[in-house]
Order: structure tokens, then sequence, then C-alpha cells
């Protein structure tokens, strides 16, 4: 059974943003792609909707996992369709943001348009709205950047800050390169 959390902020410049969390029946666990993109791990954190809360006020978060027994919430980069759910105790239970094609209607707009948006940052070059850190534009939405041996279009779609970049339509790192060429 899926159960949808919607978080409703109304931010102080009085934009509407509204965020829809999925989350997984108990007894899964996320795991990341890379274990990069766990970002924190928080404790004593009481329910699953404090924990959703978390995630939402971290604009790299996309997932996250609630342990109700130890009340540890983890946050992550990735996207819950970039990793795995794993079958685990049945007092964890995952989360993500759903990813809507509207919350990005902003994107190369003027830098105006994004400010307090979770979704698309102001690059302060261009002055345009762009996909946060760790995230490229695929047409239309912002996606997860990828790492060693995931397909790409461009260097934008691979992790450069790790070294890796598309080569021949597949994202590739300097250790791989060296080891394989």
């Amino acid at each position: 059974m899926k159960l949808i959390v919607f978080l409703n902020l109304i931010l102080v410049t009085n934009t509407f943003q509204p965020v829809y969390f999925t989350l997984s029946s108990r007894g899964n666990q996320f795991q990341p792609e890379n274990s990069l993109q766990l970002l924190t791990i928080t404790f004593n954190i009481r329910t699953v909707l404090s924990c959703a809360i978390l995630c939402y006020g971290n604009s790299q978060c996309w997932t996250f996992d609630f342990d109700s027994n130890s009340n540890e919430c983890r946050l992550f980069e990735g996207s819950v369709d970039t990793g795995i759910l794993l079958s685990v105790s049945s007092s964890i239970i995952v989360g993500w943001i759903n990813i809507d094609q509207s919350l990005y209607n902003f994107y190369n707009a003027s830098s105006d348009k994004c400010v307090n948006s979770r979704f698309l940052n102001s690059d302060n070059l261009s002055g345009l709205c762009q996909c946060p850190i760790h995230n490229f534009w695929n047409g239309s939405i912002c996606r997860n950047q990828r790492y060693d041996g995931q397909i790409c279009q461009n260097d934008n779609w691979c992790r450069t800050d790790l070294n890796i970049n598309c080569v021949a339509l597949v994202c590739v790192g300097k250790k791989y390169l060296f080891e394989h060429f």
C-alpha cells in the first residue's frame, strides 16, 4: 500500500509550490546508486512526517528513509528511480518526492521566476533558472546526474565533479578509462 504525503508550504514570498511525497510500504529501505548520495543521518526524529519535512527543507534531498524503531531519518540526493528499495525490517519506510513536469515550468526563465524554488536554482552567470547542483536538464525535467556505466547524451548528464564524463554515450570515470583502454 502506498501512501501519499502532501506538504503544502507557503514561503515568505507567498509562492505556492505543492510537494507530494510517496511512501513505500513498511519494510523497505533506500539504497542509493552511489554512497555519495547520502546527505545526512538525523537521529531522534519521531515521525515519518518529520523526516519528510527535513527532506523538503534540504534542496538536494529527493528521497528519504525513516526507521520508527531507531527514530533515524536518512536523507538522500538520489531519486527513487536511480536507487533501489531493499526489503528489510518492517520498521523502515521510504519516501520520495513526486516529480512533475509542471515543477520545471520556469526552466531557463529569468532568475526572478525561481526565487525560493526548491526545484530550480538561479544561475548567477546566466541570470536564468537552472537545475540544482548534481542534476541535469533532460529536456523536460531536472534529473540526477549519472555515475560510471550509465547512459548519457553529454557531459552535463554525468558527475563531472567526480571526473566522470560522457564518452560514447556512457558516463565514464577516469579510473574506468585507465583500466579498460
